[in-house]
């Protein structure tokens, strides 16, 4: 079986299309999608029927263009960032894509707000996840990360 995670591609035809970084060639092997990123799109302007070549890894939808050759003979490169490279800006996370939050923080809300609160809290991007009971019925909670209740569901009766 073939990896078309890391399969190197090369197509070549005319532009048929173009979607802010992203373009559609028509070329012998049919049509595809050619993405350049957002910032390997910088600089560079295709037009429809414009004539390109392109190299670059194959994914299941398009190609991720490492390198593109216009009509002039110009080649430009296109640099992608290391799929596991840290990010230069924005918080330390605490898991994929989640900023650093406490998940005491929402044991304390819930406990507050008059919960028994059952088990530990699931973390999510923006909130936690935690089932707590009050006025004999189970709830399952939702609590942002700054401590505030953002949605109770009453699940049954306890």
């Amino acid at each position: 079986m073939t990896d078309t995670t890391t399969d190197l591609h090369a197509a070549a035809g005319t532009v048929w299309a173009v979607f802010g970084h992203r373009f559609a060639l028509d070329g012998a092997g049919g049509r595809i999608l050619a993405d350049l990123g957002p910032k390997g799109a910088a600089g560079i302007t295709l037009a429809v029927g414009d004539r390109v070549s392109v190299q670059g890894t194959r994914k299941p939808s398009e190609i991720k263009v490492a390198s593109l050759t216009l009509a002039d003979g110009s080649t430009r490169t296109i640099d992608w960032p290391e799929k596991d490279a840290p990010k230069k800006d924005g918080p330390k996370k605490d898991g994929p894509d989640h900023p650093p939050a406490d998940p005491a923080l929402a044991v304390r809300a819930a406990e507050a707000a008059g919960y028994t609160v059952a088990g530990v809290p699931a973390r999510k991007p923006k909130h936690f996840e935690l089932r707590g009971a009050k006025d004999d019925a189970e709830h399952e909670l939702h609590i942002a990360l700054d401590g505030q209740i953002r949605k109770t569901k009453r699940l049954a009766a306890a």
